[in-house]
């Protein structure tokens, strides 16, 4: 899904379209091959013959932005797209691509991560988002002030798995260090949530987000600086949200994070990974009442509600002050 290559995997001997399950990037392990429900027809030396060449290599030898084609404008995000490392191919329900620089790879993915991109492709019309319609979306450039805080951002939400050390370590920029949150109530005082900037110049287990709140948090600064990048204005970029997102209006409406930033949403296909049947009216329940109820060992008070359009407001506006 949008920016996360572990968002599912198939279920052993998936019988469905729904048969998969989701994975738990707080326990996701430095090294994991996920499931798949396609295997080569043939040997290996024919199958490695028969891959694409770009520039003369196959392509499965890069880092790619992949993306699912099929779409329609009534989803939640149309543009479900993120970075693979090299080594896996794809069938044809997806599509990937890469740019000359690894980096220029990454700006494009922070790109079609954000809210103004996918506004595009929505209002487009498209049910099928392959390269006539990628070739129309804005290419990222280099040599905005802001262009280091897009990559940051990205590549702790992509690179989840040491696959991406290679990807990582090529572009650690020192600093990142000195990057923050643009919204310094996020990571409160003695709170165990990662800061933004504590990362360093080689891959670990703490360099990627692993929580539902830091996750959407950093995804919420990429709609800020892809907005300020493109040269939208936030009363424009809140217009998009407000427009063409009732979907994903509608469940952040009826969703709360706790402590620990761990996600609790009424409708089941926003979920956190940890929420079980009822916990969402008990939450609720607990906040009308703290002495009514219990809560469940999974979750700690206190709990927030999350409001994009504040956020986005707050995090393009600091972007714009820390520009100038």
């Amino acid at each position: 899904t949008v920016a996360n290559p572990f968002a599912k995997q198939p279920n052993e001997h998936c019988r469905h379209n729904q048969d998969w399950s989701s994975w738990d990037l707080e326990r996701l392990p430095a090294t994991v091959v996920p499931r798949t429900n396609y295997q080569r027809a043939c040997d290996p030396a024919t199958y490695a013959a028969r891959l694409d060449q770009w520039n003369g290599q196959p392509y499965t030898n890069r880092f790619r932005l992949v993306w699912r084609r099929m779409t329609q404008p009534g989803l939640e995000r149309c543009v479900q797209a993120c970075i693979v490392p090299p080594g896996p191919a794809h069938v044809h329900t997806v599509h990937s691509l890469a740019l000359t620089s690894q980096s220029d790879t990454v700006r494009t993915a922070a790109r079609w991560s954000s809210l103004a991109v996918d506004y595009l492709v929505k209002v487009s019309g498209k049910a099928d988002i392959q390269d006539e319609l990628a070739k129309r979306l804005p290419l990222p450039f280099k040599g905005h002030p802001l262009d280091q805080a897009l990559i940051l951002r990205t590549l702790r939400l992509n690179c989840l798995t040491s696959d991406y050390a290679p990807l990582w370590d090529e572009l650690y920029d020192p600093s990142w260090v000195d990057d923050a949150w643009t919204d310094p109530a996020h990571v409160a005082a003695g709170s165990a949530r990662p800061r933004l900037g504590e990362v360093g110049p080689t891959w670990s287990m703490a360099t990627p987000l692993r929580t539902d709140v830091d996750r959407r948090k950093a995804l919420v600064e990429l709609d800020a600086l892809a907005a300020i990048m493109l040269g939208l204005t936030v009363e424009q970029l809140c217009a998009m949200y407000r427009t063409q997102f009732s979907v994903l209006r509608k469940y952040e409406y009826f969703m709360y994070f706790d402590a620990n930033g761990r996600k609790i949403c009424k409708h089941h296909q926003s979920a956190g990974f940890h929420q079980q049947k009822g916990d969402y009216e008990l939450v609720t329940a607990y906040l009308e009442d703290p002495g009514s109820v219990g809560l469940p060992s999974r979750y700690q008070a206190p709990f927030t509600k999350p409001d994009r359009e504040d956020e986005m407001t707050l995090a393009y506006n600091t972007f714009i002050k820390r520009m100038r």
